[in-house]
């Protein structure tokens, strides 16, 4: 009979250990996937922005000492650069779709 009772608490402690562990992967390793991809984006974002900044610093530089100028060419051509990318950038960008596209200006007369 002792052998019948250790059974029934052993299986049903094996229950409850499953269902915790469904619950914890349902929940909080999904938790911890989500908050690892916010760090590790942002670690990358920041990363990234200083990289940004210390190239164009580089291209400013080599741009100085290839142009026998003022330091102001370098910041020119630097500008006609990131002006013609920015330019050829609008240009691509799709037209606005659906029912806002087509809706009349708001001019606040009632």
């Amino acid at each position: 009979m002792a052998q019948e009772g250790n059974d029934w608490t052993t299986d049903l402690l094996d229950r409850l250990d499953h269902y915790i562990d469904v619950v914890r992967s349902n929940t909080t390793d999904r938790l911890v996937k989500v908050a690892r991809l916010l760090v590790y984006g942002l670690i990358a974002a920041v990363l990234g922005l200083m990289a940004g900044v210390v190239a164009l610093i580089a291209m400013i530089r080599i741009l100085d000492v290839v142009l026998p100028r003022e330091v102001w060419l370098p910041y020119v051509v630097l500008g006609a650069i990131f002006l013609g990318l920015g330019l050829f950038l609008w240009s691509k960008k799709a037209a606005p779709t659906g029912a806002r596209a087509h809706q009349p200006a708001v001019t606040g007369d009632m």
